[in-house]
């Protein structure tokens, strides 16, 4: 598909302008997003020349390679998923982070938490999972991924979400499946959890750096330097979600759930998606400048292979489409390109000590959460002048703080982002009124937030192009081969572009045409989710 085509579906799927017709081809009975958690383009350009002979080589020897840009600042895996599976950015999503501070139950809570467990419930729209079932076609959707969050949000409230559950040690979903029980006796996880993670070889001349390079911190217990051995973790199951298993496992429950759901065996187009979860995680831990992150590029690049293969021989190499991409990218090493890290209780620290010098003892601080600050009850309690002096002293005391790029009150950024032009709309896309702190703090370029019990080699988050840009490789359904593709395009695909695109291929209407969803209920004060993703 050039690029001139993708334009041409996106502006149809979205209710664009009408292209010259072009002939449709057939469509696939079994479409697939991949998802490569924390997946910069900039990093995925340095490996690309060592990516020969497996995966990467088919989709980009098929397909097109193009930039993906996200429309806003909150680049976390919630936001991500959320826009990937419903087109619609945190401002409209309601998905403003990874967890958040909620006013009503005066506490954090979590992405995809309800009083009964996990779902869509804080989700404001539809997914592509919605939109499946809504059409009535008797298509199914299915999403699996490490993480609760990464395999709910892209479909919304219908569907299969599948994800690894630490404590039982095996795939769990929001409803029992046959096919994931069998898939939990068949292959179950438990009896690898002791494999240690050795370096494939060539490591050094790949990366052309050490394995323990300044800025590696490691990652689930594991330790800056290979071998990774999960025995020595604190938690070996938990350890999964940073080393190759994670990957392995994943690819394993994907071929469990074409064969269990028959996706992608009769006529309606059935939808899978896959998030890879411990890409994000060895990120976080180690950098994409890593050993370590070439090691699971290596990796992922064998799985997909053989994967791409599978899909070949079940479904038929004509019969799948494929969107390859990510939720957010990430930032270099910091020790790479000058920056530095902030860390979230010294931000907390500042801004309390601000408040108390103003209006004395008290508890004035909820808590940051990436990349907001949330006011307790009493603070927003105050007298209106009281208040925005509050707010004037905390945002003076946090800018001055090294590597702190903006601070800004949400109120003045968020709501009727429609007239807004240039950083002042993706600043707004960013923000959900009801959820977000406010005050929003975002990093200097080079610089990474963390926490001060987890500390991190890389981040992500900002409004910079190493946050925003990630990779998009499309598979359209009647693809012709070509040369393998060396260099992304020069087109910039809107990552808002991606949930119409895959919702065209299923012939169904895009998640934005469905009947609008009720607003949720504030937060039901129950102990939130200890799962560690």
């Amino acid at each position: 598909m050039s690029s001139r085509a993708w334009l041409a579906l996106t502006l149809v799927a979205c209710g664009g302008a009408t292209p010259v017709p072009a002939p449709e081809p057939t469509p696939p009975r079994l479409v697939v997003l991949v998802v490569l958690d924390q997946w910069p383009q900039w990093a995925f350009e340095a490996k690309r020349p060592a990516l020969t002979g497996g995966g990467f080589e088919r989709l980009l020897a098929e397909g097109e390679w193009h930039t993906g840009r996200y429309p806003h600042g909150a680049t976390l895996t919630g936001p991500g998923h959320a826009l990937l599976g419903t087109g619609t950015p945190p401002a409209t999503s309601g998905i403003i982070a990874n967890e958040w501070w909620d006013r009503g139950a005066e506490r954090v809570v979590k992405s995809v938490e309800d009083s009964a467990g996990v779902s869509a419930h804080f989700l404001r729209v539809n997914g592509l999972g919605d939109a499946v079932v809504a059409a009535g076609q008797g298509g199914r959707a299915v999403a699996i991924s490490l993480k609760d969050r990464a395999a709910i949000l892209p479909l919304g409230r219908a569907g299969v979400p599948v994800w690894y559950a630490p404590k039982q040690r095996a795939w769990i979903s929001t409803q029992p499946h046959a096919w994931v029980d069998e898939l939990n006796r068949s292959h179950p996880i438990e009896p690898r959890l002791g494999e240690v993670w050795q370096p494939l070889a060539g490591l050094a001349a790949l990366s052309g750096t050490v394995d323990d390079q300044a800025g590696e911190v490691g990652e689930k217990g594991f330790g800056p330097t290979f071998p990774h051995d999960p025995a020595t973790t604190p938690s070996p199951a938990e350890a999964v979600y940073a080393e190759p298993l994670g990957n392995t496992i994943i690819f394993e429950a994907a071929r469990a759930a074409i064969t269990g759901e028959q996706l992608g065996a009769d006529g309606p187009p059935d939808l899978l998606v896959l998030s890879l979860s411990a890409h994000d995680y060895i990120g976080h831990g180690w950098g994409h400048e890593s050993w370590e992150a070439w090691d699971l590029t290596k990796r992922i690049d064998a799985e997909l292979g053989a994967f791409l293969g599978y899909l070949d021989e079940r479904v038929g190499a004509g019969g799948w489409a494929m969107v390859v991409t990510s939720d957010h990218g990430a930032a270099p090493l910091p020790e790479l390109s000058g920056g530095g890290r902030i860390v979230f209780e010294d931000v907390e620290d500042r801004a309390e000590a601000a408040a108390r010098q103003l209006l004395g003892a008290g508890d004035w601080i909820a808590v940051p959460k990436a990349p907001y600050l949330y006011l307790t009850k009493p603070a927003r309690e105050l007298l209106p002048t009281q208040r925005e002096e509050l707010l004037a002293a905390v945002t003076a005391s946090i800018q001055t703080m090294p590597g702190v790029g903006r601070v800004e009150r949400t109120r003045a950024l968020g709501g009727d982002c429609g007239p807004r032009t240039g950083e002042a709309l993706e600043l707004c896309l960013m923000i959900d009124p009801d959820r977000s702190g406010e005050l929003l703090f975002l990093p200097k370029e080079g610089w990474i937030m963390e926490e001060r019990d987890e500390r991190l080699a890389t981040a992500h988050g900002s409004l910079y192009d190493y946050d925003r840009n990630v990779p998009v490789i499309v598979l359209p359904p009647g693809r012709v081969a070509h040369a393998p593709l060396a260099s992304p395009s020069s087109t910039t695909i809107p990552m808002t572009d991606i949930s119409p695109l895959l919702a065209r291929w299923l012939g169904v209407a895009p998640p934005t045409s469905l009947p609008a969803l009720p607003a949720p209920a504030p937060a039901a004060p129950v102990t939130p989710s200890d799962d560690p993703s």
